[in-house]
């Protein structure tokens, strides 16, 4: 439900970026406020508290962020604050930043492997990947020796399982299911 909820501030937000040319300044600034508050449990924990009045919410955010973002992301804040949705600040980050790389023609792409891989290896992968999809990828890249073998690939809300671990979990389903 709050991913719902989440979609739609950044959209709003978005349209306004969009509008006045300032769509990677509100990333950045977004970034910048989620970072802050994933570092600093009691900031949260204030933000989130239900006896601290909106008000009081208000002019801590103004205090803090007041040099670090602009009008637009101000306003998101307090209209959050306002709502009682402080919570999902992370959430319409990632929503917009999904609308951002979408209107850049970029695709984040998460890369599992059971191995490191090498800059060459990742700029290959992601060249011969983006020319597959017509995209422009950014491709983050994590390592899991449980996967043994393979790839695993995560490409917007898709999951590409080339995996040996995954191989070996369809061979035993196709087992167990005769």
């Amino acid at each position: 439900m709050s991913e719902i909820v989440a979609n739609r501030y950044a959209e709003a937000l978005f349209e306004v970026a969009e509008e006045r040319q300032l769509i990677d300044a509100i990333e950045t600034q977004l970034t910048s406020v989620t970072d802050t508050l994933s570092n600093n449990e009691e900031l949260r924990r204030v933000l989130q508290h239900p006896q601290i009045s909106a008000d009081e919410k208000k002019a801590l955010v103004d205090g803090l962020f007041k040099d670090a973002v602009g009008l637009e992301v101000s306003n998101l804040l307090k209209l959050l604050i306002d709502r009682k949705r402080e919570s999902i600040i992370n959430d319409v980050l990632e929503a917009y930043t999904l609308m951002a790389n979408e209107k850049r023609g970029i695709l984040d792409v998460t890369v599992t492997t059971a191995v490191p891989l090498d800059e060459e290896e990742q700029s290959d992968l992601a060249r011969r990947l983006g020319e597959a999809l017509g995209k422009k990828l950014r491709i983050s890249v994590t390592v899991n020796k449980e996967i043994i073998g393979g790839i695993l690939m995560r490409i917007g809300d898709r999951l590409y399982d080339g995996t040996i671990a995954g191989k070996l979990a369809g061979f035993k389903h196709e087992i167990t299911s005769r």
